[in-house]
C-alpha cells in the first residue's frame, strides 16, 4: 500500500499539514503562485526531506496554458467559466491569472498512485476524475465535491456518481462539509475533515447515497426554492444565522468515495 496523498486543491496548506502530521508523503496541487508561495515556506523541511511536493499548476481538461479566475473569497478560485460566472453573480470578486495546466493523467503519470486523492478545485472535480480513465491508477479512496453547488438537482450529483462507478467505485458517504466544519475536533483534521474509514457514516451504494441525499434536498425544500431569488434568500439565511449561528447548507458536500478492490 502506498503511503501518498494527492492534495489537489491546497489553498492555505491545512489539509495537507494534517495528511503530513499522520505520516504520509503528499503531492499538493494548488494553481495560485502565491499560495504556493507561502506554503513553500510553510512546509520548508516537509519539501526538503520529500515528504512534500508542491505543484504549482491548474487541473485541466488538457495540459497548457488556462485561464485559473483566482477569487478574493478563500477557496473560490476557478478555471471553470461558467463556474466563474455564477461566483460573480453572487458579488464574488476576482482577478485573472494565466497559468500552467496539468490533465490529472499528466499527474499521476509524473507522481505515481496515491492511496487517497482529494478533490476541491471548484467545477472541475468531476472532469478531472474523469481523467482517472486514461491511467491505471485507481485510489482507495478518493473525496471531490459535488456538483450540486453549481447545479442544485438531484441530475449533476447522478452524473458524479456516474462517473465514479466507472472507474470501479463502489461504495460511498455524502459528507456535510458545514455540519463537519462545526465539530470540535474539525481543525485538527483540516477543512476537507476525515477521509477513507475515518469519514462519518456508513458506506453505501450510489443508488442509496444519492437517494439519502435526495431526503436531504426534502428538508432543504424552502432554502432550495428561495435559492432562485438572492435578496429573499439572503434575507433567509441572516435569520438562520442569527437562529442557529449558521446559514443553510445548500452546496458545501463532499462525496467520498472506496474502490471495489478494497475490502
Amino acid at each position: 500500500m502506498t503511503d501518498l496523498i494527492y492534495d489537489i486543491g491546497m489553498d492555505d496548506g491545512d489539509d495537507s499539514d494534517f495528511y503530513l502530521r499522520n505520516g504520509f508523503r503528499v503531492v499538493a496541487v494548488e494553481a495560485d503562485p502565491e499560495l504556493c508561495e507561502v506554503a513553500a515556506k510553510r512546509f520548508r523541511l516537509a519539501i526538503a526531506d520529500g515528504r512534500l511536493t508542491i505543484v504549482n499548476r491548474a487541473i485541466a481538461p488538457k495540459s497548457g496554458p488556462v485561464t485559473f479566475h483566482r477569487s478574493t473569497t478563500p477557496g473560490w478560485g476557478t478555471v471553470v467559466e461558467d463556474w466563474h460566472r455564477d461566483i460573480a453573480a453572487r458579488g464574488g470578486a476576482a482577478d485573472a491569472l494565466v497559468v500552467d495546466g496539468i490533465t490529472l493523467a499528466d499527474l499521476v503519470a509524473a507522481h505515481g498512485a496515491p492511496f487517497y486523492m482529494k478533490l476541491d478545485i471548484e467545477g472541475m472535480d468531476r472532469i478531472a476524475v474523469e481523467g482517472l480513465a486514461a491511467t491505471a491508477a485507481r485510489p482507495r479512496y478518493l473525496s471531490m465535491e459535488t456538483s450540486f453547488a453549481k447545479s442544485m438537482n438531484l441530475a449533476a450529483m447522478q452524473l458524479d456518481f456516474e462517473t465514479l462507478t466507472r472507474l470501479d467505485y463502489d461504495r460511498f458517504k455524502i459528507v456535510d462539509q458545514q455540519q463537519l466544519a462545526h465539530r470540535a475536533d474539525s481543525s485538527a483534521a483540516g477543512p476537507s475533515g476525515p477521509f477513507g474509514e475515518e469519514t462519518p457514516g456508513e458506506w453505501l451504494s450510489a443508488n442509496a447515497a444519492l437517494e439519502s441525499f435526495r431526503a436531504l434536498c426534502r428538508t432543504m425544500r424552502l432554502p432550495l426554492l428561495l435559492y432562485r431569488n438572492r435578496r429573499l434568500f439572503l434575507y433567509y439565511s441572516s435569520v438562520m444565522r442569527r437562529l442557529h449561528r449558521r446559514s443553510p447548507n445548500l452546496s458545501w458536500y463532499d462525496i467520498h468515495a472506496k474502490h471495489a478492490s478494497v475490502d
